[in-house]
């Protein structure tokens, strides 16, 4: 559910704050029937009684609230910033570190069980033209490409989970689903942003072929087990999802410059979010599974 929240009182020394929680206007409607009051869902088109709200807001008493925002505070800023950064780099050869810190890489671990976990998947379109016409040239591209949009993942306190060669798959495992699901989107378009406004330009001032990527994202439970040849010695840890399997199909329907999303990412993320998603008519033919999935554009 999505409320806007006015503050009754807020006291420092507790830590506590008192605020009275309603439903955003932006995102539902009331109305009125024979049995009571019912808000509909502008975007999920569902209805939820009062009186169920009701209930659930009382039987969430005691559960944790979360809060996961980025460590950088506006993609603009942090453009430019990345832009300078990169000129001084491609200059001198030696790295600038973004004035924001973020996240360090953690290792894929193993886990027993189901996991809530957002993914995105990120593309260099044309790569094998632009390698094909200056290895060299595009290698150094490439390593611009992965150095800053690896860090932007470690800003939403994403992790890598694969270098797919012409570009990567990145993972959020936030307790909120939500905050993970929202991050997620803030993610996705900091790339373009970044891509658009610091990589590009730093890459054409020095004479290397400019960059377009597509992005894809989709929401789904993982597990992460062990893969092994006992015969070898050969071991690797695998994570398996159908929001993984998705998030990359997705992608790959992308247009370059074009951001997508899946509709159990779009389920899971907050109104400001989805003020910025809109259906679009994607052939998923081929896809098995995926024909009627709904998908989504952001921007």
């Amino acid at each position: 559910m999505d409320f806007v929240w006015d503050i009754v009182s807020l006291d420092e020394a507790t830590r506590t704050v008192r605020a009275i929680a309603k439903l955003d206007p932006r995102r539902y409607e009331t109305i009125r029937k024979d049995d009571g009051l019912y808000y509909r869902d502008k975007y999920l088109d569902f209805f939820i009684s009062e009186k169920c709200l009701e209930e659930s807001m009382a039987g969430a008493a005691g559960l944790p609230m979360y809060s996961d925002p980025p460590t950088i505070e506006s993609a603009i800023n942090y453009t430019e910033d990345r832009r300078t950064a990169i000129e001084t780099q491609l200059q001198s050869g030696i790295f600038v570190a973004p004035n924001s810190k973020p996240d360090r890489h953690r290792q894929l671990a193993a886990q027993e069980s189901n996991k809530d976990m957002t993914f995105v998947s990120v593309d260099i379109c044309g790569s094998t033209k632009l390698r094909a016409r200056g290895a060299s040239t595009y290698d150094r591209a490439h390593a611009v490409f992965f150095q800053e949009l690896g860090a932007v993942v470690g800003q939403f306190h994403g992790t890598i989970l694969t270098s797919t060669g012409d570009g990567f798959i990145a993972y959020i495992d936030s307790q909120s689903v939500n905050v993970q699901s929202d991050n997620a989107l803030d993610m996705g378009l900091t790339f373009l942003a970044v891509l658009e406004g610091a990589v590009n330009p730093a890459l054409e001032a020095e004479g290397l072929p400019s960059l377009s990527i597509r992005v894809g994202a989709d929401h789904g439970v993982a597990v992460v087990s062990e893969l092994s040849v006992p015969s070898t010695g050969f071991s690797e840890k695998v994570m398996k999802s159908d929001g993984l399997n998705r998030c990359a199909k997705i992608q790959g329907k992308a247009k370059a410059g074009q951001f997508l999303i899946g509709r159990e990412l779009y389920e899971r993320v907050h109104v400001q979010w989805l003020e910025r998603c809109a259906e679009v008519s994607v052939d998923l033919a081929g896809a098995f599974g995926f024909e009627n999935y709904e998908i989504y554009s952001v921007a």
